[in-house]
């Protein structure tokens, strides 16, 4: 089976409601390593989780492009889906994710060490 970045990056919600975002497999892995030398976290989230968002769920997204307006925090976020208005504002579809430990690591962190990162459903 040929790699592809796209699907790098698995998204469950578990029971609790919480997103667990975690590495496919050791090329996962490996990839996501090599990368963050040159890219951040939130860019490889953008790019290993393609094969959602092209299909209609679990988008990454910056907290300050969220509609209705996620607040003042610049942790990494995720939604369940999301619409672009003409105008080119952004609407969140459903519930959304955060990181909300972003001022104490880096959720990149945890996928190197543990092999995933839970994001917390915000309500």
């Amino acid at each position: 089976m040929i790699f592809h970045e796209r699907d790098a990056i698995v998204c469950t919600i578990l029971p609790t409601g919480h997103l667990e975002v975690r590495l496919a497999d050791e090329e996962a892995r490996a990839w996501f390593s090599e990368m963050r030398s040159t890219r951040t976290s939130e860019d490889l989230l953008w790019e290993g989780t393609e094969q959602y968002w092209t299909n209609g769920s679990f988008e990454p997204f910056d907290a300050g492009q969220g509609n209705p307006f996620v607040g003042l925090s610049s942790a990494p976020c995720i939604a369940e889906s999301m619409d672009v208005h003409d105008d080119g504002t952004n609407e969140i579809n459903g519930r959304f994710w955060a990181y909300l430990d972003y001022q104490l690591r880096d959720f990149g962190d945890d996928l190197l060490e543990h092999g995933f990162a839970i994001f917390t459903l915000v309500e």
